[in-house]
């Protein structure tokens, strides 16, 4: 898979806005997907991310990734330890999704489904032992807390990751079109 060709500013500019729009849909979107755990929402804002990722690589998506996170608690405050859990998630997520992609000269159809399920549990097992450290420092939680709190916290990241995957596949074709249609366009114009 290739990164879009664009210049280094557009690529900056387009990773700033989807950064905007995953920040606004973190903002305005939450549900609660585990039933006896509502502090766990998800929000689609990863999938945005991961769409980028498609789209501009692995840097890219870690680039989105960490310019969400900033506008994010520029905007709404909360704990830090909560910014970089989410931060550390969506990382090792789109990352390796998106690294996945990228490495494969000739990636298949489903592979766009396949790495994405890596991804999910690349993700999982980080957050497991990142979890005990982020919630031990957050909410001093014991060791034997975190541990019951997996019961929720391994779903919650397998669900979070599936649906933005779903939502970032969804989007890929339609966007991904229209942007090589405006690149065309652009280029046609130039000539």
């Amino acid at each position: 898979m290739k990164t879009l060709p664009i210049t280094p500013l557009r690529r900056r500019i387009f990773i700033a806005l989807l950064a905007a729009i995953a920040m606004m849909l973190m903002l305005c979107f939450g549900i609660s997907v585990i039933p006896g755990a509502s502090y766990l929402k998800y929000e689609p804002s990863g999938g945005i991310i991961l769409l980028c990722g498609f789209l501009l690589g692995p840097a890219g998506a870690l680039e989105c990734a960490l310019v969400k996170c900033v506008l994010y608690m520029l905007v709404h405050g909360g704990s830090l330890y909560g910014h970089f859990s989410d931060l550390l998630a969506t990382c090792v997520f789109a990352g390796t999704t998106s690294y996945l992609l990228y490495h494969i000269k000739q990636p298949e159809r489903k592979d766009m489904f396949i790495f994405p399920v890596v991804g999910a549990i690349a993700a999982t097992l980080v957050m497991i032992p990142a979890n005990y450290v982020i919630l031990h420092l957050q909410y001093g939680m014991t060791a034997s807390a975190v541990s019951a709190s997996m019961i929720y916290i391994i779903p919650f990241n397998l669900i979070k990751a599936g649906l933005n995957s779903a939502f970032a596949l969804c989007l890929y074709p339609s966007v991904s079109k229209a942007i090589q249609a405006s690149l065309k366009e652009r280029n046609d114009l130039h000539v």
